[in-house]
């Protein structure tokens, strides 16, 4: 697990659900807290997981799909927006662990799967949310919206 709670965070239940999954996995959970090194932290992975149950637009799911990881992320808003289901990665129900892990097995058992998806997501991360095409969208509107309302403007 990498990145740590952050102090806006006001479920009460996360310390007790990590205890459970401490309890559960042993050594296998490793939580690597706060990183800044990210990309390398991607590129280590052969599946990217999202387990949130509530978000805005993950620029996290952007940013492993730029390199190429398959999703597994829960069906929510933003997350539901990036991740197509069965194209980019897989969609699963919130507060489920089960279904969950049934979806990771899925992808971490078919490297043929993961392949597909991963470039399907990095296809689509390019197309949708590349950053310069991003800003020079904004700035077109803008200068539109400014032109309209000049004198004589269209």
């Amino acid at each position: 697990m990498v990145g740590e709670r952050l102090a806006s965070d006001h479920n009460a239940h996360i310390d007790q659900e990590l205890e459970r999954a401490r309890q559960a996995l042993g050594a296998r959970l490793i939580l690597a807290g706060m990183r800044d090194d990210v990309p390398a932290m991607l590129a280590a992975m052969d599946v990217f997981c999202l387990p949130s149950y509530r978000e805005g637009m993950p620029r996290t799911i952007i940013e492993a799909m730029m390199m190429g990881k398959p999703m597994v992320a829960t069906n929510i808003r933003g997350a539901r927006e990036e991740v197509i289901e069965g194209q980019t990665g897989v969609l699963v129900p919130t507060r489920d662990p089960d279904v969950l892990a049934q979806a990771l097995a899925r992808l971490l058992d078919d490297s043929v799967l993961r392949e597909r998806m991963g470039q399907a997501g990095r296809e689509r991360a390019l197309a949708l949310y590349d950053e310069q095409r991003i800003v020079e969208t904004q700035v077109a509107k803008v200068r539109e919206l400014a032109r309209s309302r000049e004198p004589g403007g269209v």
